[in-house]
């Protein structure tokens, strides 16, 4: 027992200079930030406060206490706090799916075929969400990537009802045969409102659904055709592909935003530590630990006692419905007239 007491204390001072190291405060100013913010309340009210998204973050946060390693314990904290309750929802569900502009698709096919065909693929680095024997192929084509945010700011604006700020357009990735991808929720700063623009794969492709976490406390499992376009409030839906993808090559390109209001003016990750409550590193007994115990790899999820490593790929609402010109569809699978461009910019700061 002395020994685990050393050790919590010796971990609990390397975390308190990690963050004196990294974003210059000690754990002791982190806590007094929090209280100034939060008091004793814990946890704030989560949004949306609705009985499914509760239920989900209730689940969540049980499952990073109960976490082992305490830097894993602190990342999870991290990205679930986000979640919860700072990031804002902007859409009832936090999805939606939509057709993207024929033409775009077809011209993006047509160089994406051409360059695998040719040859004109590098690898891409390892990035920790991604699993799979043969890691990933990248496609640089930095003109049609400028293109696609170019022409599609436009449809995410009018999916979402506000001016944004475009970030990166991230393209061309080709997931390759026995590739799958962790959930996980993007960057809280930055990536706020995105999109998964599916573009083309291989003629001997098995269906590889995406899944993503809404904000009434369900799971959806969407299968996207070449064109189609999924939005997503990618900061704080979990989103992924924990299924193993089989066939040659599955490639898309994604694309992050954020809101131009003021958006810039929190430092949304600053909040984040300052969320984390000053018990952050309570230890729960083995006996009252869940069944459903969670991992973190680098940004992302895993829940190894489960199918495909994430237990709600078991109970998910699996789309019958495409995406069709003209409509956009919600999460209740429900069609709404889309018409891009009608967003009044000057709203703009």
């Amino acid at each position: 027992m002395m020994v685990d007491s050393m050790y919590s204390k010796l971990a609990l001072v390397f975390l308190g200079l990690l963050l004196a190291a990294v974003h210059g405060m000690t754990e002791t100013h982190r806590v007094e930030e929090h209280l100034k913010r939060y008091g004793g309340d814990w946890p704030p009210e989560y949004i949306p406060n609705t009985p499914g998204w509760k239920r989900q973050m209730d689940k969540r946060f049980k499952q990073v206490l109960e976490m082992d390693n305490r830097h894993k314990k602190y990342d999870g904290w991290m990205q679930t706090v986000n979640m919860a309750f700072l990031a804002p929802n902007f859409t009832e569900y936090g999805m939606g799916l939509v057709r993207a502009p024929e033409d775009l698709t077809l011209t993006l096919q047509h160089e994406i075929r051409t360059a695998v065909k040719e040859g004109k693929t590098r690898k891409e680095h390892s990035i920790d969400a991604i699993g799979g024997p043969n890691g990933c192929d990248f496609v640089d084509r930095p003109d049609l990537t400028q293109r696609v945010v170019t022409e599609l700011q436009p449809y995410t604006e009018a999916w979402v009802g506000m001016p944004l700020h475009p970030v990166l357009a991230y393209g061309f990735r080709l997931y390759l045969n026995e590739s799958d991808l962790n959930m996980h929720v993007d960057k809280a700063q930055t990536h706020i409102i995105s999109m998964i623009y599916h573009i083309d794969r291989s003629e001997d492709s098995q269906p590889w659904p995406v899944l993503i976490e809404d904000f009434k406390g369900n799971t959806h499992e969407i299968e996207l055709q070449p064109g189609d376009i999924l939005f997503y409030e990618s900061s704080k839906c979990l989103h992924g592909r924990p299924s193993k993808y089989y066939g040659s090559w599955y490639t898309s390109v994604f694309v992050h935003y954020y809101p131009t209001n003021g958006w810039m003016d929190t430092d949304h990750n600053m909040e984040c530590h300052y969320a984390i409550p000053p018990w952050w590193d309570t230890e729960v007994p083995p006996q009252d630990k869940t069944q459903e115990p969670l991992d973190i790899l680098g940004t992302s999820f895993k829940e190894h006692n489960c199918p495909n490593e994430w237990c709600n790929s078991q109970n998910t609402v699996k789309w019958s419905i495409g995406s069709e010109d003209g409509y956009w569809i919600d999460g209740g699978m429900r069609k709404h007239e889309f018409t891009p461009g009608l967003v009044d910019r000057d709203e703009e700061l």
